[in-house]
């Protein structure tokens, strides 16, 4: 009893020291507060980077887009400029170098008209001391192809005529060539009309003593057929060389050669624009002056 006596009183000892001492000890619970405050702080400093982060990835994402829309912005104006240089620079070159074409013949004509105009003055010079004045026919050719332009010229050359002046129309090129008088020209052309219809009768069986035409005309002869071959390869077209036109209709080509009146009357230049008429104008004409040929 006296032993349990003695460990109370010695526990009820301890306690009361222990109390004591608790007593004494400065407080800690500012330091607590302050460690709550400052694991707050770093909460709330976590959350803002989070947030932080989450509007950095945001950005991110808004760059990269931006990027990807300026590609395709640059891939859209790549593709527009591909396509400028594909379609419309070609079409705009290609203008340009009509429109030079289209001046440098303009220079080239006007050029012709004052070279034909000096011409023109000096034979009026030539004419007043007493020469003779230069002989001028009119033709013309439509449609004009080149083949046929070229052998229509090389026809005249052999003609002894040569080319003062080439004028356009709608459907053709109008003539204006000098060193023959119409009146020789009808003889040469009545010698090639009697041979043309000579050798149409003789392919034909009708006449076996037709021959080649005297020999000065020969090289008129073969360039005349190279003409009518070129306009028998056309569909329709007349060429016309002052008394001589050739119109090209469905039965082959109608051969004539115009009387002088018929020339003063200026018929002849107007008659290629209505081919029908003009070839029925060629049936018309006396035998002497008509030949129908087959198309060579």
């Amino acid at each position: 009893m006296t032993a349990i006596l003695v460990l109370l009183c010695l526990a009820i000892a301890g306690l009361e020291l222990y109390l004591a001492f608790e007593r004494r000890r400065p407080s800690s619970a500012p330091e607590l507060a302050d460690i709550r405050t400052r694991l707050s702080a770093l909460k709330h400093t976590r959350d803002d980077l989070t947030r932080l982060r989450t509007d950095l990835d945001r950005l991110a994402d808004g760059h990269a887009a931006h990027d990807q829309a300026l590609q395709d912005a640059d891939a859209r104006i790549r593709s527009l400029v591909a396509q400028i240089n594909e379609r419309v620079l070609p079409e705009v070159t290609a203008r340009l170098t009509e429109q030079r074409e289209t001046v440098d013949r303009l220079a080239d004509e006007v050029a012709r008209l004052r070279g034909h105009l000096v011409a023109r003055l000096d034979q009026a010079v030539a004419a007043s001391l007493g020469a003779d004045p230069v002989d001028t026919v009119a033709g013309t050719v439509t449609p004009s192809p080149p083949d046929l332009a070229d052998t229509y010229e090389r026809f005249a050359r052999h003609l002894g005529l040569g080319v003062e002046l080439r004028s356009p129309l709608d459907d053709g090129t109008r003539y204006h060539l000098s060193g023959r008088s119409p009146r020789a020209l009808e003889r040469d052309f009545f010698d090639l009309l009697n041979t043309l219809r000579d050798e149409t009768a003789q392919r034909r069986g009708t006449d076996r003593g037709a021959d080649e035409g005297p020999h000065a005309l020969r090289p008129l002869l073969e360039t005349a057929r190279q003409m009518l071959a070129c306009l028998g390869s056309l569909d329709s077209g007349g060429v016309q060389l002052g008394p001589l036109v050739v119109v090209r209709d469905r039965d082959g080509l109608l051969c004539g050669v115009l009387s002088l009146a018929e020339l003063r009357h200026g018929t002849v230049v107007d008659m290629l624009h209505d081919l029908p008429e003009a070839a029925a104008q060629l049936r018309r004409l006396p035998q002497g002056r008509f030949c129908r040929l087959p198309v060579p």
